[in-house]
């Protein structure tokens, strides 16, 4: 399962697992043309392998709940390995239908409620592993319990590094999850570098910021392609050797391009107590959509939706 998968790496990713005999399900933004075209160019490109396309909004958290149950129905009911990798970048003030920041909402929060609700699904596989898709750039990112859905002061880069960060204390909070309850998941997080995409300028230029835009278009367009972006997420999704925690980037000079490597995270990531505060708010904020009782999750696919 790759969400963001109609454009970029995730598309690059997606592609690639399929044309290595996986059967692919796709989460585009919307039932509009862009996400059926991508999965129809994409089964063309995977030579007859198997790829569909579930349209979800990320950031309308009954849509996530009701994509779940669609593409546990589509995988019968098991999901081998969940790469959250859709995002958002550079957006003006903007919230979710749900009154939450739209990075917050998008890059985290949808992830968190997605990847929660096909738990028994990833449990119906024997080694299930969960990539999040963070960026270098979290380093630069700050979490701020009290803020984090609902910042007092709006920048749009400042929401973006913070939900990388964000992206990164979730993925050790399901790691410690996953380790208390015994569970076979691993929890991965892998970041592209630096990549030729739209992501960001895209939303520049519809805010009338050219110029902006420009600036970051000419940086991203001397690095990496989608594919080679793409790497760090296939070897996090599919490397026996790397263990829950991990975090998989480039291995080039800053990190923006390269092999895929181990690489650092800033200590702010790791923290568990951000970790597990973060946890305690997503789960509140998303109608706790992980199990609470500290029991063993069900492996009925049926029962968490």
């Amino acid at each position: 399962m790759v969400t963001g998968a109609d454009r970029g790496i995730g598309l690059a990713a997606a592609e690639y697992l399929a044309r290595h005999g996986a059967h692919v399900l796709t989460l585009c933004t919307a039932a509009g043309e862009r996400g059926h075209t991508a999965a129809t160019m994409s089964r063309r490109r995977a030579w007859g392998n198997r790829m569909d396309n579930v349209p979800c909004d990320l950031a309308q958290l009954e849509q996530v709940r009701r994509a779940a149950r669609d593409i546990l129905g589509l995988a019968g009911g098991r999901v081998d390995v969940l790469v959250n990798n859709a995002g958002v970048a550079a957006l003006p003030p903007t919230r979710s239908a749900d009154g939450h920041e739209a990075h917050f909402a998008v890059n985290h929060l949808g992830h968190f409620a997605l990847t929660g609700h096909l738990l028994p699904g990833l449990l119906n596989a024997p080694q299930p592993r969960v990539v999040n898709v963070t960026s270098v750039l979290h380093w630069l990112g700050r979490f701020r319990p009290d803020q984090a859905a609902a910042p007092r002061r709006y920048h749009r880069w400042t929401a973006y590094f913070d939900s990388k960060l964000a992206n990164l204390l979730f993925t050790h909070g399901l790691h410690a999850f996953a380790d208390a309850r015994g569970l076979p998941l691993r929890s991965i997080a892998a970041h592209p570098g630096l990549v030729n995409t739209t992501l960001g300028s895209r939303d520049l230029r519809a805010d009338a910021r050219h110029l902006e835009a420009r600036a970051l278009e000419w940086v991203q367009a001397r690095r990496q392609s989608p594919a080679q972006g793409a790497l760090s997420l296939l070897r996090a999704a599919t490397d026996p050797h790397i263990d829950g925690g991990d975090l998989l980037g480039p291995g080039g000079r800053w990190e923006c391009s390269g092999p895929p490597v181990p690489v650092r995270a800033a200590r702010r990531a790791t923290d568990p107590r951000a970790a597990e505060r973060l946890w305690r708010l997503s789960q509140h904020l998303t109608g706790h959509p992980f199990p609470t009782d500290g029991r063993k999750p069900t492996r009925d696919h049926g029962e968490n939706l």
